[in-house]
């Protein structure tokens, strides 16, 4: 027993001293950057180069910080609705409804779209010691289901955050769709099969556009460069006291000056706010009121007259206050009733309203055409058409052509191949 003991607390001891060499923490943020840079181009890849409909270009990079609960694509295993939609169309919106902290995720970021078969963008993103790993997808366009991507790369190593890290990238199919060729029509692939990686020899079909038989393997097509750009100390950095935070003023409740109303010793600004208040409090009209007749004051003779005398040498603060009769308190409060309405159904009609956006909305797809061709392989299609148009940064439309093979060799007369 005491032999057991022994070697637990060792083994305790150790775990503790492991984990005391952590540097990783959770109660460090990370930010690094990642440069994503392309060559694709003809010299590199001749083969079915696409120069036109679209020409070679990249959809935005996604990308995910996240633990190891958390995948967004793992080689061998199925992809994601949210992959195959992006693999095949670069929609993300799928993958979007993966939000930050829900299902092991601590950061979503994204990269602009390439536009050409060769450049570079960037991007950055935060992780901790707790989320270490970083995911990342950019889609090949035009093709089938194909994309460049790193899965669950930890930039954390040996309890230490790397400094910087390039990795060479191959393209990868989304194992979503059967297409050979960059501009292949959409075929789907049933059942879907799993991701995997493309090589200069598999997918072993002479007319792939990744073929490449007589080569060792395939150029880059493309890098992601992993760069650490700062550390962030949570206790030290986000307590209130740090060095960076010299320009922010924080003002406590208990500095702030009090103000003595029984003291006579205020200045001009609080005597005028008292004035107004005196003023409003002996006024039994609304600033609003129609014109009282200065230093006179009104008393109604008994002849229905108005007759002007002097005001009496009252201590009130501002102008004398004038008494009219009930008569013209009742016009004036239905002026004022009158003037509100007016102000009210005024502010009404500048009052713009703030409509949300507009996601486009298609019909349901028609029935699929003929088949291109009576004999042999051949193409049909179906279509859809748009009902109402994205507004006001609405998700735009989806496809409105579909495509698949059709026809077979069964089809064709007897002695068709008999060349």
């Amino acid at each position: 027993m005491e032999r057991g003991a022994t070697l637990l607390l060792v083994a305790a001891l150790a775990a503790v001293a492991q984990a005391g060499g952590h540097h990783c923490s959770g109660d460090k943020l990370t930010i690094y950057k990642v440069v994503v840079t392309t060559q694709w181009t003809r010299d590199r890849f001749p083969k079915n180069y696409p120069d036109w409909r679209p020409p070679a270009q990249w959809s935005k990079t996604v990308g995910r910080t996240h633990d190891s609960s958390f995948a967004l694509f793992e080689l061998g295993k199925k992809a994601s609705p949210g992959v195959k939609l992006f693999a095949e169309t670069g929609r993300s919106e799928l993958l979007d409804a993966q939000s930050q902290g829900a299902k092991g995720v601590y950061d979503e970021f994204a990269a602009p779209p390439i536009t050409k078969g060769a450049a570079s963008v960037e991007a950055k993103f935060f992780l901790d010691g707790n989320h270490s790993k970083v995911s990342l997808m950019t889609r090949v366009v035009p093709s089938p289901d194909w994309f460049i991507g790193v899965d669950s790369f930890d930039l954390c190593t040996d309890g230490k955050w790397i400094d910087t890290v390039t990795l060479e990238l191959d393209p990868i199919d989304a194992g979503t769709d059967n297409g050979f060729t960059f501009t292949a029509p959409n075929w789907a692939t049933e059942p879907a099969g799993v991701v995997f990686r493309i090589t200069n020899t598999y997918p072993t079909h002479p007319a792939g556009s990744f073929n490449y038989p007589t080569l060792k393997r395939l150029p880059s097509i493309a890098f992601f460069q992993f760069v650490k750009l700062k550390e962030y100390e949570l206790a030290q950095e986000f307590d209130g006291k740090s060095s960076d935070a010299g320009d922010i003023e924080v003002i406590k409740m208990s500095e702030l000056p009090t103000i003595d109303r029984d003291s006579n010793n205020v200045d001009d600004n609080t005597a005028r706010e008292k004035a107004k208040i005196a003023v409003a409090n002996a006024n039994p009209f609304p600033a609003a009121a129609p014109p009282v007749i200065a230093k006179s004051v009104m008393h109604k003779a008994r002849n229905s007259s108005y007759v002007a005398v002097a005001p009496p040498q009252a201590n009130v603060v501002g102008q004398a206050v004038g008494i009219v009769s009930t008569n013209e308190v009742a016009v004036h409060r239905h002026q004022t009733r009158r003037r509100m309405k007016k102000n009210m159904i005024g502010n009404a009609q500048h009052v713009h309203k703030i409509r949300p956006p507009r996601d486009c909305r298609v019909s349901e797809w028609g029935d699929w055409a003929a088949c291109s061709k009576s004999c042999g392989i051949g193409e049909t299609q179906r279509r859809r058409s748009v009902v109402k148009h994205a507004r006001r940064g609405g998700s735009p439309c989806p496809p409105l052509t579909e495509a698949k093979w059709c026809g077979s060799a069964r089809s064709c007369p007897k002695g068709y191949f008999n060349w």
